[in-house]
């Protein structure tokens, strides 16, 4: 009997020890730490559900986030990050930096507080003409190639192989997102997808240069010359879109309405989007709050040490330094009346939110905040 009861004994103390084994596994490694999102450009509606799912995921956590927006001003981008860094943040998650600027300024940043982690978005490191890498620091965009290539797929459903097109945008060489995106235009061409009748530059990154530009160059077009407009930003494309509404040979009124897609969305592509239909067709976009979460999980795991978690979902590859989030378009003819840029994943495709996207860990489930 007393051997039994000893064996027993063992028993128990094998399972506790497992089980205090797994918790110390399990248990969450970024507890108490300090993080912020800092954006260079001013705040906006995107920006904000980036944000706030920031915010939800390190409540979850019991992590402190804070945030800053810098009104599109470098040198105050750069004066929040090294206050943050003098300050003791375990982790900074860095957004829009200057392409030019970006790469020497993180580089000291980098040697002089080693310990603090970076993760950025929608920056690129460029210097002595080519791009460079920044060990230690993860860099996530959204896949600008496909955020045009789903667009193109929808003016090569509705118009078939072969459709012309005009493309709106500033390049190349003007900026790294643009010059992404025309990778999917080149290739589309290439294969004879597309037909590229001509493109619109403007002049400024403003609606109202997009649209004299536009408005110009429709006048020297017939309209059946052309079967759509593609806007590779969508601040362009309100001004497209104000350009073919003001055009009775493009707007419908004298003829076959022309329709126009864009990338990147916002609520006030989302009233023109349902306004005409017709006529802003489609916006090629991720899911912003999603974005913010993907982000923030890259920079946790960096500050675990769990490099080998940080996944990519347009590769499907683990453990790597670069991360890119699939686009998805969404079609104005899916909007509904109480659509809005927060609550698009009522109506987008299967592509959009995907939480399949997110790099989890056993202390970070993918549910986490999805309850």
């Amino acid at each position: 009997m007393k051997k039994i009861i000893s064996i027993l004994l063992v028993l128990v103390m094998v399972l506790s020890l497992t089980a205090v084994s797994f918790a110390e596994e399990a248990k969450n490694p970024v507890e108490g730490k300090r993080v912020a999102y800092v954006m260079l450009l001013p705040s906006a509606t995107i920006f904000q559900m980036w944000k706030d799912s920031c915010a939800d995921l390190c409540s979850a956590l019991g992590v402190q986030f804070e945030f800053f927006f810098c009104d599109g001003d470098f040198n105050k981008w750069q004066d929040t990050i090294r206050t943050c860094a003098s300050s003791g943040y375990d982790g900074l998650l860095l957004s829009h930096g200057n392409q030019d600027g970006s790469y020497v300024f993180l580089k000291e940043i980098r040697e002089q507080y080693p310990e603090m982690n970076i993760v950025t978005f929608d920056t690129q490191f460029y210097t002595d003409g080519e791009y460079q890498k920044l060990e230690g620091v993860t860099q996530m965009f959204q896949q600008d190639k496909s955020l045009i290539t789903v667009l193109l797929d929808e003016m090569v459903a509705k118009f078939g192989e072969g459709v012309r097109l005009v493309k709106v945008w500033r390049g190349p060489n003007y900026n790294s997102p643009f010059d992404r995106r025309q990778v999917g235009w080149e290739e589309y061409e290439k294969a004879g997808k597309i037909v590229t009748v001509g493109e619109v530059q403007p002049l400024t990154d403003s609606m109202d240069s997009a649209n004299a530009v536009a408005a110009a160059y429709l006048q020297s077009l017939k309209r059946e010359d052309i079967d759509g407009i593609i806007a590779y930003y969508d601040l362009y494309g309100q001004g497209v879109y104000n350009a073919i509404v003001e055009n009775d040979n493009y707007n419908g009124k004298a003829g076959e309405t022309l329709p126009m897609c864009s990338v990147d969305i916002d609520p006030v592509d989302i009233t023109n989007m349902k306004t005409n239909p017709e006529i802003w067709y489609a916006a090629g976009t991720t899911d912003w709050t999603l974005n913010g979460e993907i982000g923030m999980r890259l920079l946790l795991l960096q500050m675990a040490g769990e490099y080998d978690k940080i996944y990519d979902p347009a590769t499907g590859k683990y453990g790597v330094d670069y991360v890119e989030v699939p686009g998805s378009a969404i079609l104005a003819s899916s909007l509904k009346e109480d659509s809005t840029v927060e609550n698009l994943a009522n109506v987008a495709p299967d592509t959009y939110g995907k939480l399949e996207y997110l790099s989890v860990a056993d202390w970070m489930p993918a549910d986490l905040i999805h309850k």
